[in-house]
């Protein structure tokens, strides 16, 4: 801007000048020579302050220049290289995508060549036994004696289809039928093979040769001695197989016909496949060897080279003597030789050429065949194929779903091809194009450029002569005004566009920017601040969310406002409220600025509408990943009405910002409002009335105390005739969000959150999230499992597949007898460490999480609806399992093997944590709510079957393990464990961590106790002691060690996690458990009131049992920062409940009266509370609910 306007200035100055120098030519004759001196003195020195002032737009301008040059030629190199590099990427995507089709062809031949192979096999065998049963009497196959008709026809068809070179049929003759065979081939041989000379040749130039040379071993059988030659076979045998009839004539042949092949163990071994698959073709290795009858010329005109280095591939297909029968006998087979190279021509265009096409099979042979358009020329026995094209590779699978159980069977080899181009082919696509295309750009930048050198040239040199001419326009302007005044009016340009820029930086401005008030600093401008007489303001509170987020990670705790939030931003921005902050999880809005609203009231009412209706959704979705209690919280919202003083505090982070008492009050409102209710002040129920919303208020019935404002008259606020359709995010438009009482009460009195009609669906839709989020838990959790076996799969052998069986006589007795000291884990693995498979990219299939939902659904329906030992609990005890899993000090912390060690191997193995969780599912199933106790003093079955210990705990395991061996879950069992050990470790995880849940058993409780000591008590110096270096010990039952109790601490903690959470949520569950003891005790299965001992029982739990649980928990060094956060809050609920306990037992004892009567009385009515988790519905209609 200063050059440009320098430029204007010295373009007037110029005019002033030109104006002086035709004034001053007038008189030059009167003008002395030295005025004209000084003159031009005075010029040079005005031209050298005119330089000295523009010295720093000049630098300025210099470095532009540099700028753009340096611009100009980096845009050159970047449009040269991407012409180049996107032009030549266009010419390899056409390569790859000819490739790919042709290779796609290549593929779809060789595989219909392989199908046309099989299928002419089947037709020569339906073929070969149709005709025995013509030859046979009254339709009864002829097997062995007879020989085929015209077989060279039958051969001919065979090789029309299958592209073989030569096809052979072979008998079975029995012991007992080989002088008749012999009788019956030495009459009908002379005939059969002038009938195929006739057919081949045309003549019987060769036949009596032939047949005389041979006529005299057709009469005796012969098999082929250790030296390869032919001697007579007159050992018994219980089946001969003999080559009966061949498609060529036997001119060059040089094996007997009667050749015995079951002499041969290789023929036996294919005799055996062949009974085992009756209805399978059967592969041999390749070789340059042919067994082919036909002459050395005759071969060589199956292929466009020399045709006895060509791999060759045997085949054999069994002939059964029912026509398509593969169950009647096996009377037969046939052989024939496939040259590699036939399936391969005439493929491509006589143009195209280059594709490499690479043959393997399971018996460890390859070769390799170059196409050229429709001639296959062989390379030799290798894999020919270039590296660099290793990822354009088509595999083609030539086995043809072969049965399974096949590719194990010695002898038979399965085939498969992969194709790759090549570089002769890659080189048809490739063109000068895109050297020349960037030649042209390259060229076409470097004369813009040489244009913009001889450009800033001419510019130079009009700056020079404007400096001139400036110099003396200056020192004009000098003479005229003073030097402070010329400066000022030279800067009056950039003061006038500073002002009109202040004008306009109102906070309408600031708040349609995005960057508004960066950058500002004390004296360059006003502050920004208005004040706004009509607004609304709207404080919005998650009820119960301090409580909530206690027992969740942080990235859960995130997902969650984030999600509701965005949701409300939403809202928002569709009813026109501007939303002013949030402040952790209050979020703060207001309406009537900065665009004033006649309606702001009104507006800001639906928006708490919506919203409303938009927390109640999401909060339900959200169940399925940030699990229990999600679906609980509610939203509480205060509105007030009044002036608010608005602006922007401008600095580091400056923001907008809302002061005043109406935000004092909005807040004070929405703290004394009520959960999923809205109420607004007296002065926006005025503003409501004024707008004719009489009908949505309804004024509480009691004065409400605001902090520091004394009483103040509350209303509660339902919008009525208004529908919130898509705003709310799908919430029913009709559904009203708010009870439509008045301090909660209805027309009938009931003052619950859902009415009694509503029950049975929201329980049942509880139920149905909580099975939902423990699906997903383990469903995580089991691909971890898989992404580990997938890259541990080529280590197992066979010996190490699961047994399911061996298991079962392991376990024996009872699951307490299987209670371990020390549960092995894993070694560390560290080849695994650079091959890791990232568990979300792994697909379970359908099957395999269709049986977990159904696995967890069962366990659901198992537990029985105890106040506390219920699904619920089950459910709270797995997040709090899997947060402390996810605790565990990651590896990626550490190089590998330190990890490993530090966690010892927890975190390295997905399945140990998959065990955590499955124990935590599954550790109370069945639970009827009593204590072990009492079910030993009842003599309960379960206690006798369980010989009076830890019977709760034993059964829960005994039934969950039942139902998860059963059949209907073998899928997931195939994707749970890989091994035999994976099963063995995986029941000794379950055993010790649900045993471990019972903390009464004195020996239970002594072996945990002196597992501990070992593993990890120190002595006085700090260091291990003697207990836990024991010699006997390795280093890896040491680390065992400590894992295994570190497991069952886990698992301890999650069982009683509530007193390790916010008070809120240990008064919640204590309250369950208080609930199941006082119905026990009403049911006589419980001798004390749980009132009676209550108070002083929980400070006893916590001193004895919860607070060095949660020390132990520190101790282990492997939880990271949550277990400080369980012992804080282990010991700040001890101290407020030895503080409020005895209130809290008084308030316990009240609500459970309520809820289920006084023992020796009649029950009394149930009343309905505030909350839905205050219920306490008929046990019909649970059990319907989970029955559902």
């Amino acid at each position: 801007m200063t050059a440009t306007m320098m430029n204007h200035n010295n373009f007037a100055l110029d005019t002033i000048q030109d104006d002086e120098e035709s004034s001053v030519g007038s008189n030059q004759d009167v003008t002395s020579s030295h005025g004209t001196d000084r003159e031009a003195s005075s010029s040079r020195d005005e031209e050298a302050e005119i330089r000295k002032q523009s010295a720093k737009e000049t630098k300025r301008v210099s470095m532009w220049r540099a700028f753009v040059a340096m611009a100009l030629l980096a845009t050159a190199v970047a449009v040269t290289a991407t012409t180049y590099s996107l032009l030549v990427k266009d010419e390899d995507e056409a390569f790859r995508t000819v490739y790919a089709q042709f290779a796609r062809s290549l593929a779809d031949s060789a595989i219909l060549q392989q199908k046309d192979l099989r299928d002419g096999y089947r037709g020569l065998a339906d073929q070969m036994a149709l005709n025995a049963e013509i030859a046979g009497d009254d339709g009864v196959a002829k097997w062995p004696f007879f020989w085929p008709p015209k077989f060279e026809h039958t051969a001919k068809d065979f090789f029309r289809v299958s592209n073989c070179e030569w096809v052979a049929v072979n008998n079975v003759v029995e012991e007992k039928d080989r002088d008749a065979f012999v009788n019956f081939t030495t009459a009908h041989y002379r005939d059969a093979y002038k009938e195929s000379h006739m057919i081949r040749h045309g003549n019987l130039d060769r036949l009596d040769d032939n047949v005389t040379k041979y006529l005299g071993v057709v009469t005796k059988f012969e098999r082929v001695n250790g030296t390869g030659a032919f001697v007579e076979d007159d050992k018994p045998r219980e089946r001969m197989l003999i080559r009966t009839m061949q498609s060529p004539p036997p001119g060059d042949y040089s094996r007997s016909p009667n050749w015995n092949q079951n002499s041969s163990t290789f023929t036996q071994r294919y005799l055996g496949i062949m009974q085992d698959f009756p209805n399978e073709t059967l592969f041999m290795g390749a070789s340059r060897v042919s067994f082919l009858t036909v002459s050395e010329d005759e071969h060589q005109g199956y292929h466009s080279d020399d045709g006895a280095e060509h791999p060759h591939t045997y085949s054999v297909y069994p002939i059964h003597r029912g026509v398509g029968d593969t169950n009647s006998e096996l009377v037969g087979w046939s052989i024939s030789a496939l040259a590699w190279d036939a399936p391969l021509r005439n493929l491509l265009p006589d143009n195209v050429r280059g594709l490499l096409a690479v043959v393997s099979n399971t018996c460890n042979t390859t070769f390799s065949y170059f196409i050229e358009g429709k001639d296959a020329w062989f390379i030799g026995y290798e894999d020919a194929h270039e590296p660099k094209y290793n990822d354009m590779s088509l595999f083609v699978d030539l086995a043809l779903d072969a049965t399974p159980a096949l590719y194990d069977r010695p002898g038979h080899c399965m085939y498969s091809m992969k194709i790759y181009p090549t570089q002769e082919f890659e080189d048809n696509y490739k063109t000068s194009t895109p050297i020349i295309f960037a030649t042209v750009v390259a060229s076409t930048f470097l004369l813009v450029f040489i244009v913009f050198l001889m450009y800033d040239r001419m510019v130079l040199k009009r700056n020079e002569k404007m400096i001139s001419n400036a110099a003396k326009s200056n020192a004009i302007v000098t003479s005229i005004v003073p030097d402070h005044l010329r400066d000022r009016l030279l800067n009056r340009q950039d003061d006038d566009k500073d002002m009109n820029g202040k004008k306009n930086g109102t906070l309408k401005t600031f708040l349609n920017n995005e960057h508004g008030g960066q950058g500002m600093e004390r004296g360059q401008s006003p502050p920004l601040a208005d004040l706004f007489l009509d607004t609304t303001v709207c404080f919005a509170d998650i009820v119960g969310f301090t409580a909530w987020s206690s027992a969740r990670d942080p990235s859960q705790v995130f997902t969650l406002l984030e999600t509701l939030y965005q949701r409300f931003d939403y809202i928002a921005k569709k009813r026109r409220v501007f939303k002013v902050e949030t402040v952790g999880d209050c979020y703060v809005a207001v309406c009537g600025l900065p665009e004033p609203r006649r309606d702001h009231s009104a507006a800001m009412c639906r928006f708490g509408r919506d919203i409303l209706a938009a927390m109640n959704v999401l909060t339900n979705e959200l169940v399925v990943t940030l699990g229990p209690d999600t679906g609980d919280l509610m939203l509480r919202i205060g509105l007030h009405s009044g002036p608010v003083t608005a602006g922007v505090l401008r600095g580091e982070r400056a923001r907008f910002q809302l002061f005043g008492d109406t935000m004092n009050t909005a807040a004070r409102m929405e703290s004394a409002s009520k959960p999923n209710r809205i109420q607004c002040s007296k002065e926006t129920a005025e503003h409501l009335i004024k707008l004719g919303k009489n009908a949505w208020i309804q004024k509480r019935s009691e004065p409400i105390v605001l902090k520091g404002k004394g009483e103040r008259e509350g209303y509660w606020v339902t919008v009525r005739g208004d529908r919130a359709g898509s705003v709310a995010s799908g919430v029913s438009a009709g559904s009203e969000v708010n009870p439509p009482s008045v301090d909660g009460s209805n027309s009938t009195g009931n003052i619950n959150r859902y009415s009694s009609s509503m029950f049975v669906a929201e329980t049942k839709d509880r139920t149905g999230r909580l099975i939902d989020w423990n699906c997903e838990v383990l469903t995580k959790l089991l691909k971890e499992v898989r992404a580990r076996q997938m890259m541990t799969a080529g280590s197992v052998t066979k010996a190490d597949k699961v047994n399911e069986s061996t298991l079962k006589s392991e376990i024996g007795g009872t699951p307490l007898e299987e209670v371990r000291e020390i549960v092995t884990m894993p070694h560390f693995d560290a080849s695994g460490e650079n091959k890791e498979i990232d568990a979300e990219d792994v697909q379970l299939p359908e099957t395999v999480k269709d049986q977990l939902r159904s696995y967890i659904a069962i366990i659901a329906g198992l537990y029985r609806d105890n106040p506390f030992h219920n699904f619920e609990h089950a459910s709270h005890v797995m997040m709090s399992v899997n947060k402390l899993m996810s605790r565990i000090v990651p590896r990626s912390d550490f190089d590998g093997k330190t990890a490993h060690d530090h966690t010892f191997g927890i975190s390295a193995d997905p399945l140990t944590r998959f065990a955590c969780a499955f124990s935590a599912l599954i550790h109370d199933v069945d639970h009827s709510g009593v204590s072990n106790a009492q079910l030993v003093k009842d003599q309960v079955p379960l206690a006798k079957k369980y010989k009076d210990r830890s019977v709760a705990e034993q059964n829960s395991l005994d039934l969950a393990w039942e139902l998860l061996m059963g059949a209907d879950y073998k899928d997931l069992r195939a994707c749970m464990f890989q091994t035999q050990s994976d099963l063995v470790r995986f029941r000794r995880l379950v055993v010790n961590a649900v045993m471990s849940t019972d903390i009464v058993d004195k020996d239970l409780k002594a072996l945990r106790n002196n597992r501990w000591e070992k593993a990890f008590k120190k002595d006085e110096t700090g260091s291990t002691s003697s207990l836990s270096s024991s010699n006997s010990d390795s280093e890896k039952d040491r680390i065992d060690r400590k894992a295994t109790i570190v497991i069952e601490h886990i698992i301890q903690a999650s069982d009683i996690s509530h007193t390790m959470q916010h008070w809120i949520v240990y008064r919640k569950w204590n309250q369950k458990l208080f609930d199941e003891l006082y119905v026990a005790y009403l049911n006589g299965k419980m001798d004390k009131d749980p009132a009676t001992f209550w108070y002083q029982g929980e400070i006893g739990f916590f001193d004895f049992y919860i607070i060095p649980l949660t020390r132990k928990l520190k101790e282990c060094g492997v939880f990271g920062v949550s277990s400080e956060e369980y012992l804080q809050y282990a010991i700040s609920n001890r101290k407020e409940w030895e503080a409020r306990g005895e209130a809290c037992v008084a308030i316990l004892a009240e609500e459970a009266m309520k809820k289920y009567g006084v023992k020796g009385m009649p029950q009394l009515q149930h009343e309905s509370h505030d909350s839905l988790e205050e219920q306490a519905p008929p046990v019909d209609i649970i059990r319907n609910v989970v029955a559902c």
